[in-house]
């Protein structure tokens, strides 16, 4: 009986590499799983480019809380656009006050916005009024779940 010592270690070596590849894959989803803490958003912004509106990808930290996701959203979309072709919503200054969830009776759940008194003050790009209706847009089309939004600029509900 003859024993075929290359092709026995040609076995091994395949063996070995097919446990590699798999431990590499198992590692790599394990720190893929484990590491995507990202969720990607889009954020619409006036153009200095021409009318209309244009969108802008944005990845935030993972929120369980939906309330927390949505106010660091609105933080976000108050800081402006990563471009220098797209405007900001509302002036430069422009903060939230306050941002909550609520709901109201069959209306469902509402998301309560407060800015600051900046947002009164025209754009360059918008009227106060394309502004808010803007910043609905946007909580809208990456927070379906909400059923109304009521903005506030100042302390004063501005254009239910």
């Amino acid at each position: 009986m003859e024993y075929n010592v290359a092709g026995s270690s040609r076995l091994h070596i395949r063996i070995f590499a097919v446990v590699v590849a798999a431990l590499s894959f198992a590692l790599s989803m394990f720190l893929y799983c484990k590491g995507n803490d990202k969720s990607r958003m889009l954020m619409y912004f006036p153009s200095y480019d021409g009318d209309g509106i244009f969108c802008e990808p944005r990845y935030l930290v993972k929120s369980h809380d939906g309330q927390q996701a949505v106010t660091a959203f609105v933080d976000e979309l108050l800081l402006g656009p990563m471009t220098n072709r797209y405007g900001r919503v509302f002036p430069r200054g422009t903060k939230a006050e306050y941002c909550f969830t609520g709901t109201e009776g069959d209306d469902g759940v509402v998301l309560y916005v407060g800015l600051s008194r900046e947002a009164l003050f025209a754009g360059d790009l918008l009227t106060v009024r394309e502004e808010v209706d803007l910043l609905k847009l946007n909580i809208v089309k990456n927070f379906t779940y909400l059923n109304k939004i009521d903005v506030a600029i100042d302390g004063i509900s501005v254009y239910e």
